[in-house]
């Protein structure tokens, strides 16, 4: 019984020390939001073709950043699935091992 409580007090500690080393996740470097053109100048040819330009760049880039948070929010499920499965294998092989004594 000592191990287990052992072996799930060394699991806590060693996720509190993970967790304390991520690093901050840092925001969408986009630019300025585009502003909307006023309702005099919406009539001007280019001022829309720029317009429409900087709306499409900064949603490209705000998908781009959505799209890598969300391979990072998969690969840390991964890594937290693995941790999981590790830690049950450990219990369940201390808990054989304590009913053989």
């Amino acid at each position: 019984m000592n191990r287990i409580v052992l072996a799930a007090a060394l699991c806590l500690a060693a996720s509190a020390a993970v967790a304390a080393d991520t690093a901050p996740i840092a925001p969408p470097k986009c630019g300025q939001e585009p502003k909307t053109p006023g309702s005099t100048m919406r009539n001007e040819d280019m001022v829309m073709k720029r317009f429409n330009e900087a709306v499409k760049t900064y949603g490209d880039c705000m998908k781009a950043y959505i799209a890598d948070r969300q391979a990072d929010m998969k690969a840390n499920q991964a890594a937290a699935n693995g941790a999981i499965a590790d830690y049950n294998a450990v219990i369940k092989r201390l808990n054989e091992e304590a009913k053989e004594e």
